[in-house]
């Protein structure tokens, strides 16, 4: 018994005295992530664009477990909602860990039938904003001694996605040569960079941009045969901001359950 009690004290303080920013994360894997890194001692900074129920929740549970978590507003299409983001960070005074979560499919269309609004619109929320607050916040993260960030990316990155998706998987893509890159840009100053890349998780993102059937086909495909949890993301995104993972930089991992 106690030697439970000793590895969970050692689990509640892997990130403390540490602060993490997760993107676009009321819900769905950011949700997840920021309360793996809250529950292990980080600070966490959050962003949201729409101040709905997931945002009461997850701040009534950071206060009911007594971990410092501060959401945001900020939509990261628009440039102008930059200066609420960095007076939060101004605030707490310093930055660790960077979770750039924020993306989307936008909608599904084949090739023939999109069009260029459609592949901006998909560039600018899966790489340029990425690019955006990786700028804006790389001169905290400089003057960290464990400085990490993390790019969820995705399996559409990977292998061209499904179909009907292209602009996004060329966006996803793109943000992991944007990850290779900066990663080896970066390693002068101290700083890994890593992405993820999942298959379908179950999350409201499935909910919004896939039928069931797309869902149950995804699945058939999968030799573990289910879809992905947000939390089973979490794990590896909270492992590749730990120092568990400080010689692993430049990489974007799997996470499709053998897909």
């Amino acid at each position: 018994m106690k030697r439970r009690m000793l590895d969970n004290a050692i689990l509640t303080n892997v990130f403390s005295n540490r602060t993490a920013l997760v993107t676009g994360a009321s819900k769905g894997i950011g949700r997840a992530v920021v309360m793996s890194l809250a529950s292990q001692g980080a600070h966490v900074l959050f962003t949201y664009r729409t101040n709905d129920n997931s945002v009461v929740t997850l701040k009534e549970w950071a206060r009911t477990k007594h971990v410092q978590v501060t959401g945001v507003l900020c939509d990261h299409t628009d440039a102008f909602s930059d200066a609420d983001l960095r007076a939060a960070i101004v605030d707490v005074g310093r930055l660790d860990i960077l979770v750039n979560n924020v993306g989307d499919v936008v909608k599904r269309a084949t090739f023939e039938e999109s069009d260029d609004h459609l592949w901006r619109a998909a560039v600018e929320i899966n790489l340029m904003a990425p690019v955006h607050i990786t700028r804006l916040c790389l001169p905290w993260l400089a003057r960290s001694d464990r400085a990490a960030i993390v790019n969820v990316s995705s399996i559409a990155g990977c292998h061209g996605g499904s179909g009907d998706s292209l602009h996004y998987a060329s966006a996803k893509g793109a943000l992991n040569i944007f990850t290779k890159g900066l990663a080896k840009e970066l390693a002068l100053k101290g700083i890994r960079v890593n992405g993820v890349a999942p298959s379908a998780i179950d999350t409201d993102f499935q909910t919004r941009h896939s039928s069931p059937e797309r869902v149950a086909r995804v699945v058939a495909g999968t030799p573990m045969g289910r879809m992905g949890t947000a939390q089973e993301v979490a794990d590896v995104v909270v492992f590749l901001a730990s120092d568990g993972a400080s010689y692993i930089s430049g990489e974007t991992i799997l996470i499709a359950g053998g897909r």
